[in-house]
């Protein structure tokens, strides 16, 4: 049975809450509700919330939210080695999940019936003149400086020393499938990939979720914003306000996406991603020599190590 649809949710600890709420509100997210536990915040789409401030706690990543296709997904899912029974979610907007952990230890949940809300307007897709299609006559281009809108979670990647277990892991409990395999020397000594969900629709981003080389943990959470005028626009608002940025912005070779990382409050990265690829359920992956070309198709130079160990800084 294929199982997971798409991300649902990521939940971080924090010492300071309150910090990293401003920090998420000014990258585009908004604060849906607060308990005495957590923030919940969410994109302009319809779920009830994608990213969960936790308070106290080992600081860092808590939990990766996996979204089912159905509860008989859930239920399949509670048959697996490790995992729990199914359980009725005690947040807001209820819901069912199956708690397990990776390979690397990493906790993840599958849940499904979350409660939904209204979407949020978002801003409207920009309009664009090229050379020999021209839409836009007598509409200026003049947006002003504003945070953005984030849309949706869209991804996560994280880092593993072991990229077979985690990557069989992801394909025997959520049902996905790799898009794109990185590997250094032959193709048989794979270190890192990017998933896709194969339980949505007919086609679905490029990955989901990203496992690049290093020691288990987080690299990077992301969120869809409109087009290329909301990203370069949010890169300055930001900017402004003092955050510390990672890299970008620029365009990735694998999913196409443009890109700009950011550092939270306390260190955990943010990306603001638009333009990404889809895929269609029965691609077949392409194997891709680890280099640092292979990182982006332009914009500030970054080698592949200082990426994964989140050491480079955008100019």
């Amino acid at each position: 049975m294929t199982i997971a649809t798409d991300i649902a949710y990521l939940a971080f600890n924090y010492e300071d809450v309150g910090r990293a709420e401003n920090f998420y509100k000014d990258f585009g997210l908004v604060t849906s509700e607060r308990t005495s536990e957590a923030t919940y915040m969410r994109g302009a789409d319809g779920q009830r919330y994608c990213f969960i401030a936790r308070k106290g706690g080992r600081p860092g990543l808590a939990c990766v939210g996996m979204r089912a296709s159905n509860m008989d997904a859930l239920r399949t899912a509670a048959t697996l080695p490790g995992a729990s029974a199914v359980e009725t979610l005690q947040r807001p907007g209820g819901g069912y999940g199956v708690r397990m952990a990776s390979p690397d230890g990493i906790p993840f949940e599958l849940v499904y019936g979350i409660e939904t809300v209204e979407p949020l307007p978002p801003l409207e897709p920009l309009k664009v003149n090229h050379g020999q299609h021209r839409p836009r006559k007598g509409v200026w281009q003049r947006p002003g400086l504003e945070h953005a809108r984030a849309l949706r979670l869209g991804h996560c990647a994280l880092t593993t020393n072991n990229y077979a277990a985690n990557a069989a892991w992801l394909e025997s409990h959520f049902g996905m499938r790799p898009s794109d395999v990185l590997y250094d020397g032959s193709k048989d000594n794979a270190l890192g990939g990017f998933f896709h969900c194969t339980g949505g629709e007919e086609w679905t981003d490029h990955h989901t979720i990203a496992l690049f080389p290093g020691e288990p943990g987080p690299h990077h959470t992301s969120f869809e914003v409109q087009d290329f005028d909301s990203q370069f626009i949010a890169n300055r608002y930001l900017t402004s306000r003092g955050w510390q940025p990672l890299w970008g912005v620029g365009r990735h070779v694998l999913g196409s996406q443009v890109f700009d990382y950011w550092f939270d409050p306390e260190g955990n990265v943010a990306e603001h991603f638009t333009d990404g690829d889809l895929v269609p359920p029965e691609l077949q992956p392409e194997f891709h020599q680890v280099s640092d070309d292979s990182l982006a198709q332009w914009g500030p130079p970054m080698q592949v190590i200082d990426f994964i160990r989140r050491k480079g800084v955008s100019t």
